[in-house]
């Protein structure tokens, strides 16, 4: 007799043998007991999680002579013959074959029918969502209102392909994942029966593997047993491609340490053994995902392993499709484990560019001599803690910082009043105005913080800013960001306005007020 693969010789029989769906299993065995069987059931779930299997028990129990719970009896004629696939009226119809509308029709010519051995003629239509748009439409009627005598059970895996006027016509049963848990117990079970000796880890490993899909992990099993008569871990890795927990775990322990070399060299080990990327990138995500769980708790921790999980994820889309998945598995993983954040730096760039005029307008002013550097053999006044030392000898100036810093606080006062003068009621606004770009729009902070003032004028919006900080406040006004920063204006206004940007030349500081607003006033000891 030819060999039977263990997911057709351990299909379930009865509701009792169906793993993970007792959600729905128990809804059916009432309506076995109570005779209150609709016309027509759409199961739809993830692969190998039951649901042609289910179909035929319970097309095996509308029809049993002797049902026991709910459940087929597994003794009567009918029993046997579905157990065998003879029984005809049990009609099994896969729609990736039969699609068109001629097959449908045939489905309707013989649906009037009497069954010629049991109660109810079943047709179970397996990938429904296979059928073309006139073959639904031709099934329509029949599934709507079929004869006395006849049920559809119609299973899919593509739920969304299907008219909304066949969903309304049955009832809908979603089929889950199956747990890990689940899984592990039923293919402990199959070791059982066959006399397979087995070791724990090995069939949490295919259970993980399976990804909520009881055949596939059967399928797995029978691979692994093949030609011998035991389980190991070391066979399903070797059978699956994959490599063992503690290498997938110390590559993790790596990329968060943030040790590229450690784990560029762990994941050329692991390729070299032939492990496929897809298979290593999977169980990586496995793994950081389970950490993540349990560093929850930990804010620093939990922000690490989001960053390095967010990595390998958004390349596992990237890697199905790639011509060379080898190099983008290193790439991800040297990305991950080297820790930079992805930022618009746009924005920081700008900052960058105007500390460096600054840092040369004052090296060129040291140079000229507007500024003499300290005399050598003099010794450098101390700096505050946590400050920079930075000297400047200005001859004749005793009170110099003071006299700069009073300097800095009366044209900062005059600058104000004379904003409060040209706009008097645009200080809340422009408060405002900063406060919602600062949450909504967090990339143009800066440029807020950057405007001096506004002018509101009708439908004119008017920002005011130094001409020094004209290319940060032109992203306010930029394309990119104006249905956004148009929202924010309607909410504070009361109606969007054009947006413009008015610069002003401002007056040229000194050498000792540049100082402080480059190094700060705490950080500068001028002598």
């Amino acid at each position: 007799m030819a060999y039977k693969t263990l997911y057709r010789v351990f299909r379930p029989r009865t509701f009792d043998e169906v793993y993970g769906q007792q959600h729905i299993t128990d809804i059916l065995k009432k309506q076995v007991m109570t005779g209150q069987l609709s016309h027509a059931y759409l199961f739809y779930g993830p692969r190998g999680t039951g649901k042609t299997s289910t179909a035929k028990i319970l097309a095996n129990a509308m029809n049993c002579l002797d049902p026991q719970g709910g459940n087929p009896c597994g003794k009567c004629e009918v029993c046997t013959g579905a157990a065998n696939d003879a029984f005809v009226d049990i009609v099994e119809i896969d729609a990736a074959s039969n699609n068109s509308v001629d097959n449908v029709r045939d489905i309707r010519e013989k649906v009037s029918l009497l069954p010629a051995l049991g109660k109810y003629k079943v047709y179970i239509i397996d990938e429904v969502h296979m059928l073309s748009p006139g073959a639904f439409n031709a099934l329509l009627k029949t599934l709507e209102e079929p004869p006395a005598h006849a049920v559809f059970i119609l299973a899919t895996t593509e739920i969304r392909k299907l008219p909304a006027t066949i969903l309304s016509r049955c009832q809908r049963y979603d089929f889950k994942r199956i747990t890990e848990e689940d899984i592990v117990a039923r293919l402990r079970e199959v070791a059982e029966k066959t006399g397979v000796e087995y070791e724990e880890e090995a069939l949490c490993m295919i259970a993980q593997s399976a990804e909520g899909a009881m055949r596939d992990a059967l399928s797995v099993m029978d691979q692994c047993i093949a030609g011998q008569d035991s389980l190991t871990l070391g066979h399903v890795n070797e059978a699956m491609g994959i490599a063992d927990t503690e290498r997938t775990r110390a590559l993790c322990g790596a990329v968060l340490g943030e040790n590229p070399a450690e784990a560029l060299g762990l994941l050329q080990g692991m390729l070299k053994d032939g492990i496929e990327p897809h298979n290593i990138l999977r169980d990586i995500i496995v793994e950081l995902s389970g950490q993540l769980a349990k560093e929850a708790a930990d804010a620093y921790r939990c922000a690490n392993l989001l960053r390095v999980l967010e990595v390998f994820i958004y390349n596992q889309n990237i890697l199905r499709y790639a011509a060379t998945p080898d190099a983008v598995l290193v790439a991800a993983v040297a990305r991950a484990a080297v820790n930079t954040t992805d930022v618009d730096t746009e924005d920081m760039d700008l900052r960058v560019k105007k500390l460096e005029a600054r840092v040369e307008k004052l090296a060129a002013d040291f140079a000229s001599g507007k500024l003499a550097a300290a005399a050598p053999g003099q010794k450098q006044a101390p700096a505050p803690r946590g400050g920079v030392p930075v000297q400047a000898e200005i001859p004749g100036t005793q009170d110099l910082a003071g006299n700069a810093i009073r300097a800095v606080e009366q044209e900062e006062k005059a600058q104000q009043e004379e904003q409060e003068e040209e706009m008097p009621e645009a200080g809340e606004a422009l408060k405002q105005l900063r406060a919602k770009i600062g949450s909504e729009l967090p990339v143009l902070a800066p440029a807020a913080a950057a405007v001096r003032g506004i002018n509101a004028k009708g439908s004119l919006l008017q920002f005011i800013a130094d001409e020094a900080d004209s290319v940060l406040v032109d992203m306010l006004c930029k394309e990119e960001y104006l249905a956004q920063m148009n929202g924010i204006i309607a909410e504070i206004f009361g109606h969007t306005m054009v947006l413009e940007t008015r610069y002003e030349q401002k007056e040229e500081k000194s050498m000792e007020q540049q100082l402080f607003d480059l190094f700060g006033k705490d950080k500068v000891v001028i002598k």
